[in-house]
């Protein structure tokens, strides 16, 4: 907790002193005895401090505001002090101090009625104090503080039950929208406002949670510092609202978290303000996600109007990164259907341009064998008719000389007017069976299947015996 250091330049301890006088004389105990020495004169630490511990011992009034009262021990109490009247300082001044059991019982005495002191709390109060410096182990030196008397008391706050009832209900009567059913299902959540008080526990819990996503870039947190108790507290929380909606304006919110600590029920009054609740409803805050006190806190007029109310500020932030888990494995989802889909469309797509291939490669060796075919069948032709050709000058050849005996067998040459002689018909005779090649009469048999080739074409024919009379 901050503690104030109180230091007025005018009426510092002298740091230096001529090497001729004395060292070590310490500086006493009354104040007069230190501000007549010269103020160039040196002293030890310790007699410094001793100076300081003088200096801010002393009686006070003040008024103020009691933030919050701890218990420490049976019957003591510690009362933290915040500032009586509203203002906007962004580090408002805080004081921790002691009222003993002996004081309490001495208020009683004075006015006669029960006090407890938890009553204090939010309330403005006039006492007088006891001032003093303390050692702290580790920080250094500190102001501590005591109550001798308290001068007057505020009046009782409302309670705040009652002042979130008629928040809430002063909210329905102007058929203001909230709760529940005012949350949207973040599709991609990354920027988030956190409303927090600057110094706290909350603070830390939150950033514990998140600060892994922060740094891994998942998420991009924008931090608002507010009150939560004191005057000034409604006044602060408006303004954080305010600065959420700019900021919604330029990013684009995907959650707005609220987040303070436990402590009295007193402390919450802010909480059940019709201002800080208006302020959160006003203005354009997206998702709100409160946590607020602790598991036993009585619930808020901001728990009601929020999107989702968590009992703790763990709980908001554990809520804010399963959302961010959700959207991961969402996007994962969606990775897979799309390489699924992918991988689907490229078998279709390969199936299809398979069996375009081999279509057309089988029509294109189909084309290759009906080609080879009519070439095969092209060149059996020619080679048959070159054989034939060659069988029927061979057989051509070796007829002519046997007719030449016979001069009554021998065809004409030509025509009476000297016409070149026509080329025979006939080509070949075959058997049809043997292949032997038929050139004489005699090698006829009744019923023989014969071939008849000729130049453009062959022909079968049976060989069937008639008897021809000659006249």
């Amino acid at each position: 907790m901050r503690h104030h250091r109180f230091f007025n330049p005018s009426e510092r301890a002298p740091l230096r002193r001529p090497l001729s006088g004395d060292v070590g004389r310490p500086l006493g105990r009354a104040n007069d005895e230190n501000e007549g020495k010269p103020a160039d004169e040196v002293r030890d630490l310790r007699d410094l401090i001793a100076w300081l511990r003088q200096r801010l011992r002393g009686e006070h009034t003040v008024r103020a505001c009691v933030l919050t009262v701890e218990p420490v021990g049976p019957s003591d109490y510690l009362l933290l002090l915040g500032e009586a009247d509203p203002s906007g300082s962004a580090d408002p001044p805080r004081l921790k101090v002691r009222l003993d059991a002996a004081e309490s019982e001495a208020h009683r005495s004075l006015t006669g009625e029960s006090f407890d002191p938890a009553t204090l709390v939010n309330r403005r109060i006039e006492l007088r104090l006891q001032t003093g410096m303390r050692q702290r182990f580790g920080r250094g030196a500190g102001v501590q503080a005591r109550v001798l008397a308290l001068l007057s008391i505020g009046e009782v706050p409302i309670d705040g039950e009652l002042d979130r009832e008629r928040t809430l209900q002063r909210l329905r009567l102007e058929g203001r929208r909230f709760g529940p059913e005012t949350w949207v299902e973040p599709e991609d959540l990354h920027h988030i406002a956190l409303i927090a008080a600057e110094c706290g526990d909350a603070r830390r819990d939150v950033e514990h949670v998140l600060r892994p996503l922060e740094e891994s870039g998942l998420i991009r947190m924008h931090r608002i510092w507010a009150n939560f108790e004191g005057p000034s507290a409604e006044r602060s929380l408006a303004d954080a609202f305010e600065r959420v909606s700019e900021l919604h304006r330029d990013h684009g919110l995907s959650a707005t978290l609220v987040c303070r600590g436990g402590g009295p029920v007193e402390g919450f009054r802010a909480l059940n303000a019709f201002v800080t609740a208006n302020a959160a409803l006003a203005t354009a805050v997206p998702n709100l996600i409160v946590g607020l006190g602790h598991a036993g806190t009585p619930p808020t007029a901001l728990d009601a109007i929020a999107a989702r109310s968590e009992p703790t500020p763990t709980a908001a932030a554990v809520l804010v990164r399963r959302l961010v888990e959700g959207t991961g494995a969402r996007a994962e989802r969606a990775l897979a259907a799309f390489d699924a889909a992918v991988t689907d469309d490229l078998e279709a797509a390969a199936r299809i341009a398979l069996a375009q291939a081999t279509h057309a490669f089988e029509a294109a060796v189909q084309d290759l064998v009906d080609r080879a075919d009519r070439h095969l069948r092209q060149l059996d032709r020619a080679v048959e008719q070159s054989l034939l050709g060659h069988l029927a000058k061979a057989t051509t050849t070796a007829a002519v000389p046997q007719a030449a005996s016979d001069p009554a067998q021998l065809p004409q040459l030509g025509d009476g007017d000297g016409a070149p002689p026509q080329e025979p018909g006939l080509a070949l005779v075959t058997v049809a069976e043997t292949n032997r090649v038929i050139t004489q009469y005699d090698q006829l048999r009744s019923d023989s299947n014969l071939f008849l080739h000729f130049h453009d074409g062959t022909v079968f024919v049976r060989v069937v015996p008639i008897s021809v009379a000659f006249h």
